[in-house]
C-alpha cells in the first residue's frame, strides 16, 4: 500500500475505499460512508488502513458541511454522492476523535515532521468543520527536533511552541492560518537545506581525505600524478558552497515569516485600541445624530451654473 500525500484520499488504501463508494448504487453510497465510520468506531485496535477509510469517509462527510473540503480535490471519488443523512455528521466526528486521541502512531509513522503535522492539520480541519462546537483532544507528544531539523527548532524556541500547528491561529483560514501554513513549509525547507549543506559536508571531507591520502604517496623524487590545480577544487567544493547559500536564504525566509506572525499574533497596546474604540463610537454616533458640519457648509455651486452677486 503505497501513501503519496497527506490528504484524505492520497493514498492506496485510501483509494480503494473511494471507488468502493463510487461501485455502490447512488441511493446506497451513505451506507457504505456508515459502515467503515461504525466499524472504525467499534474496533478497540483497528489498524492504520481502516483508521485511513474511516478519515475518507469522514472528509466524504465533511465535504457536505459548509467550510468542508472540495470533492473535486485530486484522487477523490468522482462520482456525485447524493445528500448524506444528518446522522453522519456526528459519527463521523466521533470517528476523528479516536483518530486524534491515538494520533501518536501515526504521526511516528511519517518520514517527516512537517508532513506529519501537515496530516494531522488536516485531520482536524475536517473534525472542527464536522462539530465546530465540542472540544477534541490531540494525543500527540512531539519528539525533540533532530539534528538536521534546524527550521523546526528555530520556529519552536522563538514562539515558545513543541509543535508548529500549536500555535494560535492553526486551522483556521483566516491570515494567521495561512501564516502558520506557510511558516511550516518554511520549517521543513529549512531542515531540507540543513541536509544537503551536511552532505555536501561529508562529501568534502571525503575529498579532503582522498587529498591527504594522495599527498602521503607522493614519492621522494616528486614524481607522480598529483598536479597543482587539484588543490583549489579539493580545498573550495563546488557542492558546499551553493548548499550554504541555499541553507541563508530560506533561514532569512523563515525568520521574516516569524517576525511577521509575532507581530499579527499580538494585540495592539491598550492605548492604540482605546483610542480606535473611541474613533468608532464618535463616528457612529455622528452618523446617527448627523454631522453637524454638513448643515453648516457652504453649499457648493452644480456644474455649468453661474453664481450671483
Amino acid at each position: 500500500m503505497g501513501t503519496w500525500g497527506t490528504g484524505p484520499f492520497d493514498s492506496d488504501h485510501a483509494g480503494e475505499f473511494g471507488h468502493e463508494v463510487q461501485l455502490a448504487r447512488p441511493e446506497r453510497r451513505f451506507a457504505v460512508i456508515e459502515e467503515r465510520l461504525t466499524r472504525f468506531i467499534a474496533e478497540a485496535e483497528p489498524d492504520y488502513l481502516l483508521q485511513g477509510e474511516a478519515v475518507a469517509a469522514a472528509a466524504l462527510v465533511a465535504s457536505q458541511c459548509a467550510g468542508g473540503p472540495s470533492s473535486t480535490a485530486p484522487y477523490w471519488p468522482r462520482k456525485k454522492i447524493p445528500e448524506l443523512p444528518a446522522h453522519l455528521r456526528p459519527l463521523a466526528a466521533t470517528a476523528l476523535d479516536k483518530v486524534l486521541a491515538d494520533v501518536q502512531a501515526a504521526m511516528d509513522a511519517w518520514r517527516e515532521r512537517g508532513l506529519g503535522e501537515e496530516w494531522l492539520e488536516g485531520v482536524e480541519a475536517l473534525r472542527v468543520v464536522l462539530d465546530p462546537d465540542t472540544p477534541y483532544t490531540v494525543g500527540y507528544t512531539p519528539p525533540p527536533p533532530l539534528p538536521t531539523e534546524v527550521g523546526t527548532r528555530m520556529v519552536h524556541l522563538t514562539l515558545g511552541v513543541d509543535r508548529i500547528r500549536a500555535l494560535p491561529g492553526a486551522g483556521s483560514t483566516g491570515p494567521l492560518g495561512l501564516l502558520v501554513r506557510q511558516i511550516n513549509r518554511a520549517a521543513v525547507r529549512l531542515d531540507e537545506a540543513q541536509k544537503d549543506v551536511q552532505n555536501a559536508e561529508e562529501y568534502s571531507l571525503k575529498e579532503v581525505d582522498a587529498f591527504r591520502q594522495r599527498l602521503r604517496n607522493v614519492p621522494e623524487d616528486g614524481r607522480s600524478e598529483f598536479r597543482l590545480g587539484d588543490v583549489s577544487a579539493i580545498t573550495a567544493p563546488g557542492t558546499l558552497g551553493p548548499a550554504l547559500a541555499v541553507r541563508a536564504e530560506r533561514h532569512a525566509h523563515l525568520q521574516g515569516l516569524i517576525d511577521l506572525y509575532q507581530l499579527l499574533s499580538v494585540p495592539p497596546p491598550i492605548h492604540v485600541r482605546a483610542a480606535a474604540a473611541q474613533t468608532r463610537t464618535t463616528t457612529l454616533a455622528s452618523r446617527a445624530a448627523g454631522s453637524p458640519t454638513a448643515a453648516t457648509a457652504p453649499r457648493s455651486t452644480p456644474p455649468g451654473t453661474t453664481r450671483r452677486r
